[in-house]
């Protein structure tokens, strides 16, 4: 049975993941609630009891209060366009929407019902003959009705403004400010206007340099992007100046990334003028292939130490973020695991779905969590996790002060501070994280056996007190935690 983040054995319609999660305060309310009284109000299945319609919220309660969710399913009878207009229906008009939130759901409601009317008329039959023609080719007259039509559809059931959806078309371009929209936390027009401010403000792609021979990438939407063929073999970079301490080499596969996080060192890199060359798209995900022969091409150093072993896969991006296709994971994959002299160090914060892939043996699965919300989400995917080298959590940075349930599915935890950087909205400061905060996560990794490396960006400059810097041993092959 696939698992899918988060939500068990259950897909997620792609209506009901458009509407906002409950989050903080409001979501403890409600794990609260469903822990003292149960369920009340079942979780809404399609016919075929594959896909969440309504009630992912509930269903997250449940899983956070240990209570069994309870279901009931839509008649067998309806359609998916009457499927759409149930899910929507009862989440648009019963939770408190604002006119931003509104747009959001419309923008993915109209994608969603031209897609439907595409598959339609796909499937009936051809043109009657004597039906007059537009000057216009047929299957644009056919997609800009789609569009239309879908558009009303989506603007009816949702309440939103066509402005409005106008609008959130172009802040989707800027993940981080979609997600603060989404959220609640700002408003559509404000953010509209941060968009436009970044887009004026962005470098202009600079002209490929003339190459003999020039490579054609794919972004993760499938963009073509012409690149130059490097001259020499690809290996892997040293991180000596990147701000890793943990690993004496990074390989970058594949760039860019959607998250948004305010902090990403990444995308400061990757949008600064002087990258301009190497990033021919800023941070958007950009597929590598020409990289891929970097493990077999890298010699491992005479004498290596356990650190020139350990590599940083994609330190300029999540290779496991939603937006990544499998074929681009699984190459990376199979490189690999075809040059297991080197140990490789993943991270992300979507770590589900490393569930559903073959992992590379020596592989060292890490999962990033910076904010309460990411906890439970690492805690349920690493508890099912096994056949790696190694199993680590990255606290970097440590932004609040979090509470896992158990850390003993973790072999490594790694704890660090917030760099300054320098964003396309301005600069972001650097900010250390409470002793306490600190001091009690080591508390509770050294219970659980964990290993602790701490940063160096977390304390004084010298004479400073030593931090810990530990790393585990890697399983080989008998599967059991050192």
């Amino acid at each position: 049975m696939t698992v899918h983040e988060d939500y068990g054995p259950y897909k997620l319609h792609p209506l009901a993941n458009a509407l906002p999660l409950i989050e903080g305060e409001e979501f403890d309310q409600l794990v609260a609630d469903v822990r003292a009284h149960g369920l009340t109000h079942p979780i809404t299945l399609s016919c075929d009891e594959s896909t969440i319609l309504d009630g992912r919220n509930r269903y997250r309660a449940c899983a956070a209060a240990l209570v069994d969710p309870s279901f009931t399913t839509v008649p067998a009878a309806l359609d998916e366009n009457a499927v759409a207009r149930f899910i929507i229906g009862a989440n648009v008009l019963r939770r408190h929407l604002n006119p931003g939130q509104r747009a959001f759901v419309a923008l993915v409601a109209e994608e969603y019902f031209a897609e439907l009317a595409k598959r339609r008329q796909a499937q009936a039959p051809g043109q009657p003959r004597g039906v007059k023609q537009s000057s216009m080719p047929a299957d644009l007259r056919s997609a800009d009705r789609r569009q239309r039509e879908s558009s009303e559809q989506a603007a009816k059931l949702t309440g939103a403004s066509g402005r409005g959806v106008q609008q959130a078309k172009a802040v989707s371009k800027s993940p981080d400010l979609a997600e603060q929209v989404k959220a609640g936390k700002l408003s559509l027009d404000n953010a509209h206007t941060q968009h436009q401010q970044r887009e004026k403000a962005a470098p202009k792609p600079a002209p490929v340099k003339p190459s003999a021979t020039m490579l054609t990438l794919r972004t993760s939407d499938g963009t073509a992007v012409e690149y130059p063929q490097p001259k020499a073999k690809a290996k892997f970079n040293r991180t000596e100046g990147e701000g890793i301490s943990w690993a004496s080499w990074s390989w970058n596969p594949v760039t860019g990334c959607l998250h948004g996080c305010n902090y990403c060192y990444a995308r400061e890199t990757a949008t600064s003028k002087r990258s301009r060359d190497a990033y021919p798209v800023g941070f958007t995900p950009l597929f590598h292939h020409e990289r891929l022969d970097a493990p077999k091409n890298t010699p491992v150093p005479a004498g290596a130490s356990e650190s020139d072993r350990r590599v940083f896969v994609c330190s300029m991006a999540d290779l496991y973020g939603r937006w990544v296709p499998d074929e681009w994971i699984s190459q990376v994959h199979q490189a690999c695991i075809d040059s297991p002299q080197w140990d490789y160090l993943m991270l992300t914060k979507f770590p589900a779905r490393y569930l559903k892939l073959d992992l590379p043996p020596t592989a060292w699965l890490g999962t990033s969590v910076d904010k309460q919300d990411r906890v439970r989400i690492a805690e349920t995917a690493f508890r099912q996790i096994d056949g790696v080298a190694v199993k680590w959590l990255s606290l970097e940075p440590l932004l609040a002060p979090l509470e896992f349930s158990d850390l003993s599915m973790f072999d490594w935890i790694v704890i660090g501070s917030q760099t300054q950087t320098v964003q396309p909205t301005g600069v972001v400061p650097a900010s250390a994280p409470p002793f306490e905060w600190v001091a009690r996560l080591w508390a509770q990794a050294r219970e659980a056996g964990c290993r602790v490396h701490m940063k160096p960006n977390l304390g004084r400059s010298s004479p400073g007190m030593a931090l810990p810097d530990e790393y585990p041993v890697p399983r080989r092959s008998s599967g059991v935690k050192p």
